[in-house]
């Protein structure tokens, strides 16, 4: 429970789980949070152990590995790496192998903890690492490339071990195609930036929606750049709301104070450009929700688009 749930190990001394164990079961015995958290490692290294056997010489299957890394807002570097593979039942398995501190975003940072990685788990035959289109992945799949060389175990020289993410590709497609239409875009992202900035602003928003008979109960929501097919999922909803914010902007003066200020009030000619950028985002949209299962393989997919 405490694994799947990801809970804290201390749940077991808190006096509501207390109370609820003693009323489920009188006679369980409770164990500490120090005891749970040595069950945990013992689990965790025992599963490991066989995990290994599906890596090493004897392994029927070429592993595929994915990384990626990124900073914590405590300014913490962290690196994850998810290993995928076919068992010998001709099953999809996947599993995260490592989520760790990593000293840089360098590629010989990125080289240095993969190839730890690889030798702690026993993992003999690398069919491909995926990663995203950043310079220093490109740089850390090249040292690893190097590393692994000697073993002879990958395909074709290693030459088809470095897989640039499908996803990301689509993710910088469109980021480059939205900045030709970033006048409307940005009119559009500031306009929902203003109302979602207080709880007393969505309230009144949503109350003229209502007034309007608006028929959707979807919420406003901003693009972040680093994450896939949020401009799309913005601009769609904005899209719905285009008479709320028009009713909104004509009983609410700061409204079009504020945003005169930086690029201005979305006109109807903004939403008629947001309409068209939406029906063309769209294919991206869904493809990108296709080659981003974890569950299942993608690649066929790409063949239909």
């Amino acid at each position: 429970m405490i694994i799947v749930d990801e809970l804290p190990f201390r749940i077991v001394e808190g006096d509501g789980f207390k109370s609820f164990l003693y009323v489920a079961c009188l006679r369980f015995h409770l164990p500490s949070r120090f005891t749970i958290r040595r069950d945990c490692l013992d689990l965790f290294n025992s599963m490991k152990k066989v995990m290994k056997n599906s890596f090493g010489k004897d392994a029927t299957s070429r592993i595929c590995l994915t990384t990626d890394t990124w900073t914590s807002l405590q300014r913490v570097s962290y690196m994850v790496l998810t290993a995928h593979w076919i068992d010998d039942e001709w099953m999809l398995q996947k599993r995260i192998i490592i989520f760790c501190p990593i000293s840089a975003h360098s590629g010989e940072s990125i080289c240095q903890t993969l190839k730890k990685c690889i030798r702690d788990w026993g993992i003999e035959r690398v069919y491909t690492v995926t990663v995203d289109n950043a310079s220093a992945n490109s740089v850390g799949i090249e040292y690893l490339r190097k590393k692994l060389s000697h073993r002879n175990t990958c395909i074709a020289n290693e030459k088809y071990m470095h897989t640039r993410c499908v996803a990301h590709v689509l993710n910088l497609i469109v980021q480059e195609g939205v900045k030709y239409a970033f006048v409307f875009v940005d009119r559009v992202k500031a306009a929902v930036r203003y109302i979602r900035a207080s709880p007393l602003r969505m309230k009144k928003f949503y109350n003229r929606a209502e007034e309007e008979m608006i028929d959707t109960n979807a919420h406003l929501c901003l693009d972040v750049p680093t994450r896939w097919n949020s401009t799309y999922m913005m601009l769609e909803v904005a899209e719905k709301y285009e008479r709320a914010f028009d009713s909104y902007g004509r009983k609410d003066h700061s409204f079009f104070v504020d945003l005169t200020a930086g690029d201005g009030v979305p006109t109807i000619d903004d939403w008629e450009n947001i309409r068209r950028i939406v029906k063309f985002l769209k294919p991206f949209y869904d493809l990108t929700l296709k080659v981003s299962r974890s569950l299942y393989v993608t690649s066929h997919f790409l063949g239909k688009y």
